[in-house]
C-alpha cells in the first residue's frame, strides 16, 4: 500500500487516463495545454462556464435542449474538470481565466456571443465582458459570485498553506464527507445523487490538483481577486438567483443588479444554488428567451 493510502488519500488520476475516453476534437491545445472543450448544436452560440470546483457536468441537463437551436460551448476553467492543469500560478487569474474563455471563442470560430457563467464562471464571464466587450454580445449570470476575500492570516504562510491542502485532499478523499460539504449548494432533494457526487468528485482527484490549489492560493493572498465593475458592463444582463440559495445570498444578486446599465434579476422558487441542475426547464427557458431578444430570434 503506497503512502497516499496509508493516509487516507485518494490518489490522483494521471490527467491522460482522465480524458482517455474522450473524443480527440473535445481538447483544444492552446499554448501547450489542454483544454476541454465541447461544442455541440447550430445557431447562434452560447458559452457555458461552470462554477467553483466544478466542471462542463454542470450543464448536463440544459445542453441537449440548448443545442437544439444554439451552437453551445462548455469550457472546462483552469484547474477544473478535464482541463489539464497548468503549472503557473498566474493561470489562476481571474483575468487569465476570462482571456483562455476568449482564446477558446478564436479557436472554435466564434467572434463573439452569449456568455453564460454560473457562480465563480459568472465572474469570469463578467470579467470577460469587461475585458472583451465586443466578444460578449450579451451575459447570464447565474447566482453570481462577486466578492472574493483575502484568506486568514494562519494561511498566509506555506505551512499554513501545507495544511489546507492535506485538509481538502482528505475531504475529496471521502466520498461521503465530500457529498455532505456539496449538498450545501442544493435545495431540492435528490439531484445531487451518489453518481452526481462522484462524477463531481473524480473530476477534481486529477493530477495538477496541487498545482491548483496553490495557485489559487497565491491569488487570493496576494492582492485577492479584483473587485468587478459590474456598472461598467455595457451588454444585456440577465441575472438568475435561486431563492434558496445558501452559497449566494438573494440579495447579493439583487445588488449586481442594482449596479447594471441594462440588466435585470430572475429568481427561481424552490431553488438553490445550482440552478442548471435544479431547475433545468426554467433555465433554458430564461436563457432562450433572453437569447432570442439578443439575437433577434423567432419564438418558436
Amino acid at each position: 500500500m503506497d503512502r497516499k493510502r496509508r493516509r487516507g488519500l485518494t490518489p490522483l488520476v494521471k490527467f491522460v487516463e482522465a480524458t482517455s475516453q474522450l473524443d480527440p476534437r473535445d481538447l483544444l491545445e492552446i499554448d501547450g495545454q489542454r483544454v476541454h472543450v465541447r461544442v455541440s448544436g447550430e445557431g447562434p452560440p452560447l458559452i457555458l462556464l461552470h462554477g467553483f470546483m466544478a466542471s462542463f457536468f454542470t450543464f448536463r441537463e440544459i445542453v441537449p435542449v440548448l443545442a437544439k437551436r444554439f451552437r453551445v460551448i462548455t469550457i472546462d476553467l483552469n484547474g477544473f474538470g478535464l482541463t489539464e492543469r497548468p503549472t503557473d500560478a498566474e493561470a489562476y487569474r481571474i483575468e487569465n481565466q476570462a482571456d483562455l474563455v476568449i482564446r477558446v471563442m478564436q479557436e472554435v470560430g466564434i467572434e463573439s456571443g452569449i456568455i453564460i457563467g454560473h457562480s465563480y464562471g459568472a465572474a469570469v464571464a463578467s470579467v470577460a465582458g469587461l475585458r472583451h466587450p465586443g466578444r460578449a454580445t450579451g451575459l447570464i449570470l447565474i447566482s453570481p459570485a462577486s466578492r472574493f476575500d483575502r484568506l486568514p492570516w494562519y494561511v498566509q504562510n506555506r505551512p499554513g498553506q501545507e495544511v489546507l491542502y492535506l485538509l481538502c485532499r482528505r475531504l475529496i478523499s471521502d466520498p461521503q464527507q465530500y457529498k455532505k460539504i456539496s449538498s450545501r449548494a442544493f435545495f431540492v432533494d435528490g439531484i445531487l445523487t451518489d453518481e452526481v457526487s462522484e462524477t463531481y468528485r473524480r473530476h477534481l482527484l486529477i493530477d495538477g490538483l496541487r498545482f491548483t490549489f496553490f495557485g489559487f492560493m497565491r491569488v487570493l493572498c496576494g492582492n485577492g481577486f479584483p473587485r468587478i465593475a459590474f456598472e461598467e458592463l455595457t451588454q444585456p444582463v440577465l441575472v438568475l438567483a435561486g431563492k434558496q440559495d445558501a452559497v449566494i445570498p438573494l440579495q447579493q444578486c439583487h445588488s449586481i443588479a442594482e449596479l447594471l446599465q441594462n440588466g435585470r434579476v430572475e429568481i427561481f422558487d424552490d431553488c438553490g444554488h445550482s440552478a442548471p441542475e435544479e431547475r433545468p426547464a426554467e433555465v433554458i427557458e430564461s436563457i432562450t428567451r433572453f437569447a432570442a431578444d439578443q439575437f433577434f430570434l423567432r419564438p418558436e
